[in-house]
């Protein structure tokens, strides 16, 4: 697996615990990862106490290729920016099932007519790619992340290979004593 992002609580925008840092990792091998699956064992999602991580960014790789390590560029979110969804809060519930979200009118499953820029989100409702809701996770979509990000001054980033065209899908499922957190990508 390769490390996808490190993010810490950032209240309604994205409300861990106070102190909690949630890492993602992804599995970088689309023939041998069940990418799709959130629970076997291709990507994770979990938080970490600020506490517990050192003060100083971690040492890059010992592995590299010509001499060079092999790293994946850095990218920062500078700021969440609130907007609604487009869903009605009465159907929440279909957009977490394959037969009713597929049932829902295309403006309501999809109100943003496929736009990259709202296929990166904290919270909501998720905002599926054209396969719909496969296998949802116990819980609530938590955060979601489209393979490329618009960039200040209107250039754009791919943030990690989801299969050239996915989105990564962040549930948590706050049933648990402690907050479950999965990942799977959807194409």
């Amino acid at each position: 697996m390769s490390h996808l992002a490190q993010l810490p609580a950032d209240g309604d925008a994205l409300p861990l615990a106070s102190g909690e840092v949630l890492f993602l990792f992804k599995c970088e091998w689309d023939s041998i990862c069940s990418f799709w699956e959130h629970d076997a064992g291709a990507n994770a999602a979990f938080v970490v106490q600020r506490g517990e991580l050192a003060d100083a960014p971690t040492a890059p790789p010992s592995d590299a290729v010509d001499g060079m390590p092999v790293l994946l560029r850095e990218i920062a979110i500078t700021g969440w920016r609130a907007d609604d969804d487009g869903a009605p809060p009465e159907l929440e519930k279909a957009f977490y099932d394959y037969q009713s979200h597929s049932e829902l009118p295309e403006e309501v499953a999809y109100p943003h007519d496929w736009a990259s820029a709202w296929r990166t989100k904290s919270g909501g409702v998720p905002y599926w790619t054209a396969n719909g809701a496969q296998q949802v996770p116990a819980g609530r979509l938590f955060l979601q992340i489209d393979n490329w990000v618009d960039l200040a001054g209107g250039d754009i980033a791919e943030v990690a290979n989801f299969c050239s065209d996915g989105t990564a899908y962040v549930f948590v499922d706050r049933s648990q004593a402690q907050p479950v957190y999965s990942m799977f990508i959807n194409r």
